[in-house]
């Protein structure tokens, strides 16, 4: 079994479980997309971070900043 992320696959199928029609030309473009973002995350997962890193704030519009 490969833990290769299979954009291709995982686009048609989350389309598809929501309910979004996807055009077949428009899947090219999906899928770099995706590629794309599993590369970002692949880096940001592979950050040591220490305890003394902390998460940055929830925005939530209309609520000043605490």
């Amino acid at each position: 079994m490969s833990n290769e992320f299979d954009a291709e696959a995982y686009a048609t199928a989350a389309a598809a479980a929501v309910g979004l029609p996807l055009d077949p030309a428009h899947l090219p473009g999906v899928v770099l997309n995706l590629r794309l973002a599993a590369r970002m995350a692949g880096i940001v997962e592979g950050l040591a971070l220490t305890p003394a890193e902390e998460a940055a704030p929830v925005f939530v519009a209309g609520r000043d900043a605490p």
